[in-house]
């Protein structure tokens, strides 16, 4: 699976190579249009609402608002200056998805982009981070007899309809790097055989580490067998109460006195391998 071609070729051609060499895939994802096309047609209505209030207000059309009107204030500059960073985003994350692939192999996963083909094995996948994980996102755990986790994954289900979408970004150990946006066909599925397949091959090494004493890095957030960090704070194992997804951060609760409170937050956007984080954290905790 370590095959790669840079230049760019018909998709029929290379996915009938891929399976001529590789046998049917185990499942295969594809770009769905009609996630694109929404997407694409919210992110123009909205440059062209924020365009027209643009030119309402510069024009005399609409007055600016008298007085201490705060929150018309607040609108009226959001739709002007904001929409258009929203709008520009939707479109700009619609056409990105646009005609791609990914072929899930029990090996690993090909992803043809654009006429480009990149393969990640399961076992050469260092990082994945997910942004945009929906808040509803329920985290799956899989316990062995003695509460060890054998896998861990977030449920991407509800991706499928959030507005602004979800990203997959799988980063090799040479650094190679792919993205897979939720405008594919059986989104939800694929994150959770990534975060599966991934999970078993990442956690036993991040706990053996631990284990010997090492400080696991996940972006913001960082531990080892004493302790978790958080920029230059840190809180023992012990007075850890919980670990939880709360919107789109995750945060640290502790005890105080009989109340739990967040002792620190992490945004989840920039958090990498998340999944085995929170795995970590069942490890110490349950285990």
């Amino acid at each position: 699976m370590n095959d790669e071609y840079a230049k760019p070729r018909d998709v029929d051609t290379d996915l009938a190579e891929i399976t001529s060499r590789l046998g049917e895939p185990d499942a295969t994802h594809r770009t769905n249009r009609n996630s694109v096309i929404w997407r694409f047609l919210v992110g123009v209505l909205i440059v062209l609402f924020a365009a027209g209030v643009h030119y309402a207000m510069w024009t005399g059309q609409v007055p600016w608002p008298g007085g201490r009107r705060w929150k018309l204030w607040i609108l009226i500059l959001a739709a002007m200056f904001v929409g258009p960073g929203v709008g520009l985003y939707l479109i700009t994350f619609a056409i990105r998805g646009l005609k791609l692939w990914a072929l899930v192999y029990p090996t690993g996963i090909f992803v043809w982009h654009r006429g480009k083909v990149l393969a990640f094995p399961w076992a050469e996948i260092r990082a994945v981070q997910m942004t945009g994980i929906p808040d509803k996102a329920v985290l799956q755990q899989d316990l062995d007899p003695r509460q060890m986790p054998n896998t861990v994954w977030y449920d991407l289900e509800k991706s499928r309809r959030r507005i602004f979408g979800t990203t997959i970004t799988l980063t090799r150990t040479d650094g190679e790097q792919v993205s897979l946006f939720s405008t594919l066909d059986g989104f939800a599925e694929l994150g959770r055989r990534i975060q599966e397949e991934t999970f078993r091959r990442l956690f036993p090494t991040y706990l053996a580490d631990l284990q010997d004493g090492s400080k696991l890095d996940f972006g913001p957030l960082k531990c080892d067998r004493e302790e978790i960090y958080v920029g230059k704070k840190s809180l023992s194992w012990p007075q850890v109460d919980a670990v939880v997804k709360a919107s789109d951060k995750l945060e640290i609760k502790h005890k105080v006195g009989s109340k739990t409170k967040t002792w620190a937050k992490c945004e989840l956007n920039e958090l990498v391998n998340v999944h085995v984080l929170m795995g970590i954290v069942q490890a110490m905790r349950g285990g």
